[in-house]
């Protein structure tokens, strides 16, 4: 899981705080950026680099595997309660391959948010810091052109659902974020 600044140009993902005490290292911290990216969908990210370069076809924002498997980047956002920022997941869906062409066909056209979707899709990333959101349901509600599609889970008594729909305090958004940072693998900048 990666740290920065995410693509959505409209979005809040650049909510700073003022400081605070690490929950986690017990270390004050100035300022800690709100929003975390899986590089890849999880099926590619646990295969070794020979399986990676027979069997992809990859790209920033589409993954295909085996010809058989699809997935597109998208944005999860939770709303920070109090505040117009948003704690920002850059994640994955898997996708069925009418869906996958239609999302590339209109990839660069403008007022493509008016006329497509949204589609179906299922989260393609394993969040450590919730019970399992692999394969959860998602809805994916196509953005503007320059922005990612948002996700939208649909299963309703997941806890990431619960946070999404209703937002989380800053104070959990913040251990959230000890906890991401604080992972054996180091945050890398987007």
């Amino acid at each position: 899981m990666r740290n920065g600044r995410g693509n959505n140009k409209s979005r809040g993902a650049e909510f700073l705080t003022d400081g605070y005490k690490c929950a986690t290292c017990g270390k004050s911290h100035e300022g800690l950026l709100l929003s975390f990216a899986a590089d890849s969908p999880d099926m590619y990210a646990n295969m070794n680099r020979d399986e990676r370069d027979a069997r992809c076809i990859r790209g920033p924002d589409q993954y295909i595997i085996d010809q058989e498997w699809f997935f597109v980047r998208g944005c999860l956002e939770i709303p920070i309660i109090g505040s117009s920022d948003v704690f920002l997941w850059g994640l994955w869906a898997s996708v069925r391959e009418e869906v996958f062409d239609d999302i590339s066909e209109c990839w660069e056209l403008a007022g493509r948010e008016k006329s497509l979707g949204p589609f179906k899709g299922r989260l393609a990333n394993s969040l450590s810091v919730y019970p399992e959101t692999l394969n959860l349901k998602v809805q994916i509600v196509i953005q503007p052109l320059g922005e990612r599609p948002l996700f939208v889970i649909e299963e309703n008594d997941h806890q990431l659902a619960t946070e999404q729909r209703s937002g989380v305090t800053r104070e959990r958004a913040l251990a959230l974020a000890d906890l991401l940072l604080h992972q054996e693998r180091g945050p890398e900048i987007l």
